[in-house]
């Protein structure tokens, strides 16, 4: 049974490595202006953290189920790490995801500038035209 959790342990961190790396493509897509790859990367990284999250849900219960006199050190050490390595996986996320929104949002605000100095240029010439006619 406990060879059977590390396993699944391994599975779980080469999922979280996956879910690590589509996030920092996806600010690599959002540094680039390219949003279509900012949008499937996403679907993409939605589908290995629903992965990630079923595979977690069952090395906690296969934990659980552990007789604590069936860990060696050696587990206790491997389970310890592992705690350790969701709560690493987690901030690389969360300081991803926050620099994925700040350019994100960066982007927005340009393009709501770009959009503002357009509708203004176009009220300008409008009354350009208003001029002559009078």
């Amino acid at each position: 049974m406990i060879e059977s959790l590390f396993e699944k342990i391994q599975e779980h961190l080469s999922m979280l490595d996956l879910a690590v790396s589509s996030s920092e493509k996806i600010r690599a897509f959002a540094a680039r202006n390219n949003l279509d790859g900012v949008v499937d990367e996403t679907e993409n990284r939605e589908r290995i953290v629903n992965i990630v999250t079923t595979i977690q849900g069952s090395v906690e219960n296969q934990i659980n189920c552990l007789n604590p006199v069936d860990i060696n050190q050696d587990g206790g050490l491997i389970l310890k790490a592992w705690f350790s390595d969701l709560n690493i996986w987690s901030d690389k996320m969360l300081a991803l995801d926050r620099e994925t929104v700040e350019l994100l949002g960066q982007q927005k605000e340009d393009a709501t500038k770009e959009i503002a100095l357009l509708f203004k240029n176009k009220e300008m010439f409008k009354g350009y035209g208003q001029l002559g006619k009078k």
